[in-house]
């Protein structure tokens, strides 16, 4: 077996997992990318044809390379490991280097972030990833971001959403190495990115005699892009605010003002809107101005900036971010005793921008849909929980963490201004959810449904004929339903409040009832009448009541009845009028009392008739101021200081002998008595 191969003089060096000089590097070829992921591949030696691929996939390897005396690192986590065959002094292997980052690719998740800044968005989402980096993550943002109500990472990976975020909010990504580390670097800002000083420019026919990292091979480009944003979006909340933004670049040539419209522009008011069209137009205009070049600057990769100097050319003086850069290295071969050196070796193609150019990310990374709806559970406080728009919270079947939706609106059968329907979906229900342009982050609710918890108000498909809105008390028992069934025969519309019911018609009701009618008040039933009220009853009108009845009429009161009028009471009954009370009877007039009778008149009474009879089958008095009359069974009696006869005195019976006597007496105004013998002296 050969001897274990020595790296430490050589100009590129690999170390892996497995221990210092294990694997020997050969060849390395790979780009790294502002805003993309790197990929090395490696190719290297071993003296073994054993090695232990379960201790070195996952781990980190490390790239060294020196030219010029500048040494470089190319870290990464090993997700490829091959065996080659076998070479000419040893065992080859070829490994695939990627950044921590691309792990994050391998993990796919749904869970939502509520009111987080994209900035904390990343940071948790990427917090799970901290032990593949010494640190990690490094964020070097200038800007402010705003508290994002509702975001959604749904059915992509954590490396999908995070780019789609940094994309969305204008945040560039690159790599920094170190031996057997790497970090990923967020940046809003041209300013932010690491500086190496300059770089030289030197024509092809001296370049290989230079012995500074320098470029060989420089290529100015520009590209006509998209010169110009317009946008509009709509918030439901001030649906009449203005919401179209527009933002144009800085493009001279021709069809530089090219425009492209979209919608929805993803913003809530105008002013937040033109900073996102600003955005737009710069990161569309960020694909503009290029130069690539080729030399060996080893020491330069995506993300750092430079100055060119050097041979003058256009350019020469100015600042640039280099975008991409791709190694190429190649180790000189091992001979038999496992030592030797390389040569030059090292060359690199780079793409380069100005660094007062626009440099945001451009929006690479797929936006998930959501394909048609979805149901979800409403959940909340209490029983019933929404806010001033009848906005609800619900929670996703997918979401592993039982968190909670932002306020979703709900869709009602009318929605006008002060006037539409209202439903509000209650705790424990499960919804319709649909999304808006099939956007995650704007869920909307169109409708429930029933499961096998929520059942339905009546056993089906026994009950397929009744269509019904029931609904449930809440903080309490009991329901309001209104319902129709549709069987034929059995047609009926129901209606159940369990409690008040009241009614408000602003002009006419009409009711047609085609066969009877029951009404059954368990209390007090009260009407007030503005108008009139009339009641025509076809043939017979009861009406039973329990205690009191009292009538207030404020003016006349008429009763007409085609035949008898039966009044009964059974104590007393007591009349006041208090004018004239005027009585016709059409035939005869008949009266009974069992007990007294009492008439109390004021000024006289007068009877008008043909016949005039009373009749007391005891006793009857006449009484008056002067004297009274008694009829009995023992005859009459005349009580009087003086009676007074006046015109022809007809005696019949045993008495008739005082007649005449009586006729004088009468004739001479003489008293009939000898009581009387006062008169006389009365009247003198």
């Amino acid at each position: 077996m050969n001897a274990p191969f020595k790296q430490v003089e050589r100009l590129g060096r690999l170390t892996t997992a497995l221990g210092a000089d294990v694997l020997a590097l050969l060849r390395f070829d790979g780009t790294d990318h502002l805003n993309d992921l790197f990929e090395y591949r490696v190719e290297a030696l071993s003296t073994r044809d054993d090695l232990d691929f379960d201790a070195l996939v996952g781990t980190h390897a490390t790239v060294e390379i020196e030219a010029h005396s500048e040494m470089r690192a190319f870290d990464g986590i090993v997700t490829s490991a091959r065996w080659a065959g076998v070479g000419e002094n040893g065992q080859r292997y070829d490994l695939t280097l990627r950044p921590w980052f691309w792990l994050a690719g391998k993990r796919r998740n749904q869970r939502i972030f509520h009111d987080k800044t994209v900035i904390e968005i990343l940071q948790e989402l990427l917090s799970d990833y901290s032990g593949l980096g010494e640190p990690a993550l490094e964020i070097k943002l200038s800007q402010s971001y705003p508290k994002l109500e509702y975001t959604v990472q749904y059915r992509e990976s954590d490396l999908e959403f995070a780019r789609r975020q940094m994309e969305r909010h204008g945040i560039s990504f690159h790599f920094r190495h170190a031996p057997g580390n790497h970090t990923l670097v967020l940046t809003d800002d041209v300013l932010a990115h690491d500086e190496i000083g300059a770089r030289p420019f030197k024509r092809y026919d001296g370049h290989h005699q230079y012995e500074q990292e320098h470029f060989w091979e420089w290529a100015p480009e520009r590209n006509l892009t998209t010169g110009a944003i317009r946008q509009t979006d709509y918030n439901f909340k001030k649906p009449d605010q203005a919401m179209e933004t527009e933002s144009l670049g800085d493009a001279d040539y021709a069809e530089g003002q090219i425009e492209s419209f979209d919608y929805p522009g993803d913003y809530l008011d105008q002013g937040i809107g033109r900073i996102v069209s600003d955005l737009r137009t710069a990161q569309e205009r960020g694909a503009d101005r290029r130069n690539r070049a080729t030399g060996d600057c080893v020491s330069l990769g995506a993300g750092m900036r430079l100055v060119l100097s050097g041979d003058r050319i256009p350019g020469t003086g100015e600042g640039y971010l280099c975008l991409s850069a791709t190694h190429h290295f190649v180790s000189e071969a091992y001979g038999s005793g496992g030592e030797g050196s390389d040569g030059y070796a090292f060359t690199g193609r780079y793409v380069l921008m100005p660094d007062t150019a626009p440099m945001f990310p451009p929006r690479r990374t797929r936006i998930p849909t959501v394909q048609g709806p979805q149901t979800a559970e409403v959940v909340g406080e209490g029983e019933i929980d929404c806010d001033e728009y009848g906005r609800i919270l619900v929670r996703f079947h997918w979401d592993l963490a039982n968190a909670y939706s932002m306020r979703c609106r709900v869709s009602q059968n009318w929605a006008g201004n002060g006037w539409g329907g209202m439903v509000i979906p209650r705790i424990g229900m499960e919804v319709v959810v649909e999304f808006l342009e099939g956007d995650p982050d704007k869920p909307l609710v169109s409708g429930c449904v029933y499961n096998g918890k929520n059942s339905v108000p009546y056993d089906l498909p026994g009950n397929k004929t009744v269509s019904t809105f029931k609904s449930d008390t809440h903080q309490g028992s009991g329901y309001n339903e209104f319902r129709f069934e549709d069987q034929a025969g059995r047609e009926e519309v129901f209606m159940h409040a369990q409690k008040d019911h009241n009614t408000i018609i602003e002009n006419d009701e009409s009711h047609s009832i085609g066969h009877d009618r029951s009404k059954s008040v368990g209390n007090d039933q009260s009407e007030s009448i503005g108008h009139d009220k009339t009641i025509s009853v076809g043939n017979n009108h009861t009406e039973s009541i329990g205690n009191d009845m009292v009538y207030n009429v404020g003016r006349n009161q008429q009763e007409n009845y085609g035949k008898d009028h039966i009044h009964r009471v059974g104590n007393s009954h007591k009349q006041s009028i208090y004018a004239d009370h005027l009585y016709e009877a059409g035939r005869n007039f008949e009266g009974e009392v069992f007990g007294r009778y009492t008439l109390d008149v004021g000024e006289s009474i007068t009877n008008n008739t043909k016949v005039h009879t009373l009749m007391a089958f005891q006793k009857m008095q006449v009484k008056g101021p002067g004297g009274k009359i008694t009829i009995d069974s023992t005859g009459i009696i005349l009580e009087a200081p003086t009676i007074w006869l006046k015109g022809n005195v007809i005696m019949g019976g045993s008495g008739g002998a005082q007649v005449p006597t009586l006729q004088m007496a009468a004739r001479e105004g003489l008293p009939l008595c000898e009581e009387c013998a006062s008169f006389d002296e009365e009247k003198t």
